[in-house]
């Protein structure tokens, strides 16, 4: 068996890194800050709390670098909505939870993140969206750099 060499690339580290598949049929487990991320887009206090308290839930079809979602909330806030996400995409059109338009700007794989831009269409808000796994738990992360605020939520797979 030939020597290592100090400094050369170890097999493991030449295995392509995985990146999560999130199909399946998620419910949210619990929110981090939403009630004031949520006042700070725009939502009143009472439709933050009502948000806040709602159960969202996410159907997710993920193959490859195109994952195929359904996203509701019980009560429903808005309809429910559906977005195709191709991963390396311009720009998809989607709605938040009222129903408001936004598109979701070139989301992108960062190791085992998928990573995008999310931009309000008629309202002034830049956001930044990552959505990954920890601990078997699935977390959306949205972040407003401009006004310092962030909130996570949890979702754990549908019993």
């Amino acid at each position: 068996m030939a020597p290592m060499l100090l400094g050369a690339p170890q097999p493991a580290a030449l295995a392509e890194k995985k990146t999560p598949n999130f199909s399946g049929e998620w419910v949210l487990d619990r929110s981090e800050n939403q009630e004031a991320f949520l006042r700070s887009i725009g939502y009143t206090a009472i439709v933050a709390r009502t948000a806040d308290r709602a159960q969202a839930r996410q159907a997710i079809e993920h193959v490859g670098d195109e994952m195929r979602c359904r996203f509701e909330t019980v009560p429903p806030l808005a309809p429910a909505r559906l977005a195709v996400l191709h991963v390396g995409d311009e720009e998809v059109r989607t709605c938040d939870e009222l129903g408001r338009e936004t598109a979701v700007l070139k989301p992108v794989w960062k190791g085992e993140v998928l990573t995008a831009g999310l931009r309000y269409l008629k309202l002034p808000h830049e956001l930044r969206m990552e959505r990954y796994m920890q601990d078997g738990l699935m977390v959306e992360h949205l972040r407003y750099p401009r006004k310092g605020v962030e909130m996570r939520r949890l979702f754990k797979r549908s019993a």
